[in-house]
């Protein structure tokens, strides 16, 4: 009991602490929408983002039957799982707090194996740390102990100079300019839908 308290002392936040300790249990969260913000929602989507995407879709692939862009991911529950204890166990044996998870949009090259993959919208998750008072993704693989670093200084190894430019971090060359690639903490390989 008294190693509980303790434990319970040592991880307890200071009165300026922005941290919410949630209970893990099967009551509704509190990020949980209505149907009726959800319908918004996806109205917007469909009214805004979505013609946009349609059209680049038609343009990129110029094939009048694969026109609709993916509107939806989906990830098997067990692979959810999965990637969160992979992420806490990674966090964990480095002394750094995972915050969560940042969810990027990306889309898969024009030169990617799965044909029917090609240029479309895709989710790549990054687990995060709080960096300079800010939840930041981290590579939780390549940090050093209570020192998360930033996954962008190793995504911009293998990013083209113009994505550099435009929207990527400076790079510190941690690594040799032979390396081919490097594993990473992050998690894509969705099946979005289209297509089907």
């Amino acid at each position: 009991m008294l190693v509980y308290v303790c434990v319970l002392f040592l991880n307890s936040c200071t009165e300026k602490c922005e941290h919410k300790n949630y209970d893990v249990n099967n009551s509704r969260p509190s990020n949980t929408i209505t149907y009726k913000e959800m319908a918004g929602m996806f109205h917007q989507y469909d009214v805004g983002q979505k013609k946009v995407l349609d059209a680049y879709r038609a343009k990129f692939t110029g094939d009048k039957t694969d026109t609709v862009e993916s509107i939806s991911h989906f990830y098997e529950i067990n692979q959810l799982k999965q990637y969160i204890a992979y992420i806490e166990k990674l966090s964990k044996e480095k002394d750094i707090a995972l915050t969560g998870v940042r969810i990027f949009s990306a889309a898969y090259p024009k030169n990617y194996e799965d044909k029917s993959l090609r240029g479309r919208h895709s989710l790549i998750f990054m687990p995060t740390a709080k960096i300079n008072g800010k939840h930041v993704a981290y590579e939780p693989l390549y940090s050093k102990k209570g020192n998360p670093v930033v996954f962008t200084e190793f995504l911009n190894k293998f990013s083209s100079e113009e994505t550099k430019q435009v929207m990527r971090a400076s790079f510190l060359p941690l690594f040799s300019a032979q390396e081919d690639d490097l594993e990473s903490s992050g998690a894509n390989r969705l099946k979005p839908s289209p297509p089907m």
